[in-house]
């Protein structure tokens, strides 16, 4: 089972969760003992055991698990891939700037970074057939640059943008050693460890250092300030020095920007262009949709507001169907870090085992999720739920989960709120999605492509 998987990945046959997804297939025990390349681990098939494990039996299981190396690769030592103590205070440091009331404060930021004219510029060319992948992905760079690096990329307007090559070199599926990174970091610590590698590309490395190094020291000893990501850390700086504790390093800083950078940037990217490829296929769901944006902009004279985007509950469900059928990561990882009786079981699993919980396998398990395959973002309505809740956290659950879930979520509302209340979409690909193979993450096969056009009824 473990050699077949090793093979197919070796080869580039199929992505990481898809091979995990072929496994949870193959069997109907809760518990299946795999082989990640040459490390031992647990495929948890059980949703609710896994979320007890996130959740209720926390104390077991607080590490992830994945490669962290804050001595030889400071980098590493991000909020996802930190262990026990040293998350917990990281975490404790980070939460206050995540709050509703901050989201409400980066507002400003978000809606700067884009106007519907430069979207328009992008997509009203000659080519009517756009990658909707890569259009999301260059909005959502641009939107990252701003709030987490401190500085205006220009990724809408040029392609080519020095912001977004150092992405594509992170994620470039045709680099070996990129492939041996993005492997290890999830599944084998130890592979980075005998080849000596970094977790991060010396380009990826050198802009995150830098940026982040330039625009703390010089908004410091300016005393400037801006309304996004990097002030927080300055606050916290700040505010660290002034209770006479250690204050977050820039490597620290850097660190969990970059976190925001590839795994913000991969998450909300997928969920708008995922969403948009639904749609198309679902034109009655994306009428819906559309129907909402349009009145809600309607009563607010047009604008975009932190409290308007909160009104659209009919895309919130749409959102949460999206992440169902296409989570952000496909998998979640968990350590064992003290040996844990499974309960109404006879078994134990000892300390130091990886634990593995198939997010997309789970998903799609008309066990779970009734008709599977079929995009239905009612099943998440509260008066009509079709669905375990209790099989559903595409951001993780309990004190691990994702930090940063509210602002991906809201970026995405925020760009799909944008792009149907000024344009049409439609289906040039089939439905189902052929993934990409050795990605990590749900990336698409030749991206997302599909028709765009003005909407006649309100451009004239």
């Amino acid at each position: 089972m473990d050699c077949q998987m090793l093979r197919t990945l070796a080869e580039k046959k199929e992505s990481f969760g898809i091979a995990i997804n072929n496994l949870y297939l193959r069997s109907t025990e809760r518990l299946v003992g795999v082989y990640l390349f040459f490390r031992p681990a647990i495929l948890i098939r059980d949703p609710h055991l896994a979320k007890r494990i996130m959740l209720n039996d926390f104390q077991y299981f607080h590490d992830r698990g994945v490669y962290c190396n804050e001595e030889r690769d400071p980098l590493s030592s991000n909020l996802f891939a930190l262990p026990d103590q040293r998350w917990k205070n990281l975490r404790a440091r980070l939460t206050p700037t995540f709050t509703s009331g901050q989201l409400r404060n980066m507002m400003p930021t978000f809606l700067d970074v884009v106007s519907c004219s430069a979207i328009w510029r992008t997509w009203l060319g000659r080519e009517k057939i756009v990658d909707m992948r890569d259009i999301s992905a260059r909005y959502v760079l641009d939107v990252v640059a701003s709030v987490f690096f401190g500085f205006e990329a220009n990724c809408i307007r040029n392609p080519d943008d020095p912001f977004r090559d150092a992405l594509r070199d992170l994620n470039n599926p045709d680099s070996f050693v990129n492939n041996i990174r993005n492997a290890a970091v999830f599944i084998c610590p130890g592979l980075l460890k005998l080849t000596g590698l970094n977790s991060l590309p010396p380009t990826m490395h050198k802009l995150a250092t830098d940026v982040v190094a330039y625009h703390l020291n010089q908004r410091e000893q300016t005393q400037t300030s801006r309304k996004d990501f990097i002030q927080l850390l300055i606050d916290l700086r700040s505010e660290a020095e002034s209770k006479g504790e250690e204050p977050m390093s820039i490597e620290q800083c850097a660190a969990n920007v970059f976190l925001f950078y590839a795994a913000g940037v991969d998450t909300s990217t997928g969920v708008i262009s995922y969403t948009l490829h639904e749609f198309t296929h679902n034109p009655e769901v994306m009428a819906k949709a559309r129907q909402e944006i349009d009145e809600t902009l309607e009563r607010h004279g047009g604008k975009i507001t932190y409290e308007n985007m909160m009104e659209l509950k009919y895309l919130d469900l749409c959102i949460k169907e999206t992440l169902r059928k296409y989570p952000g990561l496909p998998i979640l990882n968990r350590e064992c870090t003290q040996d844990y009786q499974v309960p109404e079981s006879d078994v134990v699993i000892r300390k130091g085992m990886q634990m593995v919980i198939p997010l997309l396998a789970i998903s799609m398990n008309e066990k779970y999720f009734p008709d599977p395959d079929l995009y239905s973002p009612e099943r998440f309505n509260e008066g009509t739920i079709n669905h375990d809740p209790d099989a559903y956290y595409p951001f993780g659950v309990g004190p691990r989960n994702c930090i940063g879930l509210r602002q991906g979520i809201l970026l995405s509302k925020i760009a799909l709120a944008l792009m149907l209340s000024k344009f049409n979409f439609h289906a040039t690909n089939p439905q189902k999605v052929l993934f990409e193979a050795v990605s990590i993450s749900l990336a698409p096969k030749d991206g997302l492509p599909m028709k765009i056009e003005r909407r006649e009824d309100i451009m004239k």
